[in-house]
């Protein structure tokens, strides 16, 4: 039996298929050449695709210009990871996701943004220490400006009671007087008027003015990161941290009813019920159908109500102890009056039994 053999020579190629002219060998040059088996020769023309070193066609480049990247993608990846984390009571790792989450999205800080806010309510206190110290200047000159008015109407009085000592020098000089006054008077008119516009440019000038955040891009995200790390720096007793992430939240998304709700909670914690239930009014003027939010308002009116009872009554026994030391040098005491509420104003009033 014969084995068969492979032949790669040329021999057996019809190599006078190939196109000798130069139209037909430039095509040749340019495409690729198949030779056949059976003596033929093909010849492929070159591929119309471009080369990878060349750019793209203007249609395709606007295409994939056209895609580009969420940049949120990032932080909603990490907020997903935290919430898996907050479901299953594992709230250490949920902080670090949301912290992630948090960094990852783009434009200013919260850490940025309360920084500002200091520096709002600090020029806030000099504005105030300003309004104060030109108040009182100008108090102290319009006292003055009387003292000296009635300086010289005591004066012009005395000069009155001599004339009959040469009534004629008198009247002439109480003329001159009289002249001169009426010019110090006009003074003194003219510079309260310009000291009542000064006064209202220094109100418009030192006029307290409320924080202004900076429009954050994405503000709404943004503060669903802070607030449920707020979330769960709550259930880790931290309320501290928790209450200053909610104050970013807020400050980036004033209509993120959530966290005023979750504010609210920290302040209760801290026993500080009138800004809770300040809070809670707030969140349920954003959301005035949620039952929930009512139900938390009607509870903290109630805390607050009775808050206020007992600052009344510890106050009053304060006072009660302040008048039996001052009472008793006369052999009397608070016990000889009585103390009666009126219901209508809740104001008290003293009577003595």
């Amino acid at each position: 039996m014969r084995t068969p053999t492979t032949d790669t020579t040329t021999e057996g190629f019809d190599l006078d298929a190939i196109a000798s002219g130069k139209a037909e060998a430039a095509a040749a040059e340019a495409g690729d050449v198949i030779y056949e088996l059976g003596g033929g020769v093909t010849i492929v023309p070159p591929s119309s695709s471009p080369s990878p070193s060349c750019p793209p066609p203007p249609h395709q480049q606007d295409d994939h210009n056209d895609v580009q990247e969420d940049p949120l993608a990032k932080s909603e990846e990490f907020k997903q990871k935290g919430n898996e984390c907050f479901k299953q009571g594992n709230y250490l790792d949920a902080i670090d996701y949301y912290t992630d989450a948090i960094e990852a999205c783009p434009g200013i800080k919260g850490e940025e943004i309360l920084l500002l806010q200091q520096q709002h309510e600090e020029k806030e206190r000099e504005k105030s220490n300003e309004r104060y110290r030109r108040d009182t200047e100008r108090k102290m000159s319009h006292l003055n400006i009387d003292r000296n008015r009635g300086s010289r109407s005591r004066s012009s009085s005395s000069a009155g009671g001599n004339v009959n000592v040469n009534a004629n020098a008198n009247t002439n000089d109480s003329i001159h007087d009289g002249a001169k006054n009426d010019s110090n008077n006009d003074d003194d008119d003219d510079n309260n008027n310009n000291k009542d516009n000064q006064q209202e440019l220094d109100k418009d000038e030192l006029a307290p003015k409320e924080f202004q955040p900076p429009i954050h891009p994405h503000g709404k995200q943004l503060a669903i990161y802070y607030s449920n790390k707020a979330a769960s720096l709550m259930h880790l007793d931290d309320y501290s941290e928790a209450l200053k992430c909610c104050n970013i939240a807020i400050l980036v998304d004033s209509t993120y009813s959530k966290a005023y709700i979750r504010r609210m909670t920290c302040y209760e914690q801290r026993q500080e019920m009138e800004l809770a239930l300040a809070d809670a009014k707030k969140a349920l003027e954003l959301n005035p159908k949620n039952v929930e939010i009512r139900k938390h308002v009607a509870r903290l009116e109630k805390l607050e109500a009775e808050r206020m009872e007992k600052l009344k009554t510890e106050t009053m026994e304060k006072l009660k102890d302040i008048g039996n030391s001052i009472l008793g040098n006369f052999g009397m005491s608070l016990d000889n009056f009585k103390a009666e509420k009126d219901p209508t104003t809740g104001s008290y009033s003293i009577k003595m039994v």
